[in-house]
């Protein structure tokens, strides 16, 4: 079997530039259950489901859709600045050259920082994963600094869009607005408040969430907000089984901001490797 392993040495020495990056700005790392006995279950979010059988009977566990319920259980715990690399899960979604429902993920979280400092980090990340792959003659690719900031509730407000339901703003998104989005990094910002429950609401406009997404080259590498722990609007929107620990970690986080990011590594390998499937980073699923 030829098999090009180039992409996945990519990925390795992205993995030890994240863990070298981190460390030298003093977060700790958490290492997250795969297994949990509730997850936070958005409206748009559907976790593969098992069991565990004990002597009492079968225990319904899901396996880990993002690192955040582990995580945001140590922020409430009081661990200060935390990252983690796991592997994640998203059922009932259309794999493709972008997608698998396995993916391996980074998220990091700050206390006493807001959606504008998270972005700063990010930029600062992946510039830094640049230059280290450069270093070793890994990849020849160059993003220059100083990533813009793009709106998406002015992108919308063209379309005449902005006020439907979730299924129409998709097909919107997807139609007239994704497919024409630049090469270059770019953040983008002001998503509606209604599709981010978990987002912090912006003073100024209330409608729209502290919240990015990093796209480049198109593809979207990333996304980040401002965490809202107001757990009786959260509450509201979460679906049944509702997870009474995340939501406990929540409250206890209320009366300190706290901000964060999710990265697929997968695509972010894709980027600097050149490949433009991500069952060539993905090889043995």
């Amino acid at each position: 079997m030829n098999t090009n392993l180039k992409p996945i040495f990519i990925r390795e020495e992205i993995i030890k530039a994240i863990r070298a990056f981190f460390y030298a700005k003093n977060f700790h790392e958490v290492i997250v259950p795969v297994l949990n006995d509730a997850v936070p279950l958005e409206s748009h979010l559907f976790p593969f489901e098992t069991s565990w059988n004990t002597v009492n009977g079968d225990k319904k566990r899901y396996l880990s859709l993002s690192p955040e319920r582990g995580l945001k259980r140590m922020l409430a715990a009081g661990i200060g600045n935390c990252f983690a690399l796991g592997k994640s899960f998203r059922n009932l979604e259309n794999s493709g050259s972008q997608h698998l429902p396995e993916f391996l993920m980074l998220e990091w979280y700050r206390e006493n920082a807001d959606y504008h400092q998270i972005m700063n980090d990010t930029e600062e990340l992946i510039l830094y994963i640049q230059k280290n792959l450069e270093t070793q003659n890994l990849s020849k690719k160059k993003l220059l600094p100083d990533w813009k900031k793009i709106s998406l509730h002015s992108l919308f407000k063209k379309t005449g869009g902005w006020d439907e339901s979730r299924e129409v703003f998709d097909q919107i998104f997807v139609n007239k607005i994704e497919s024409k989005f630049p090469q270059e990094p770019f953040f983008l910002v002001d998503f509606p408040t209604r599709f981010s429950p978990l987002c912090k609401p912006q003073k100024e406009n209330p409608h729209l969430a502290q919240r990015f997404e990093l796209y480049i080259n198109g593809m979207e590498i990333g996304n980040g907000n401002t965490e809202n722990t107001d757990v009786d609007s959260i509450r509201k929107t979460l679906k049944k089984p509702v997870d009474e620990v995340f939501l406990k970690a929540l409250n206890e986080m209320r009366g300190e901001p706290f901000a964060g990011m999710g990265i697929g590594i997968d695509r972010l390998a894709m980027l600097f490797s050149g490949v433009k499937d991500i069952k060539q980073i993905e090889i043995l699923i």
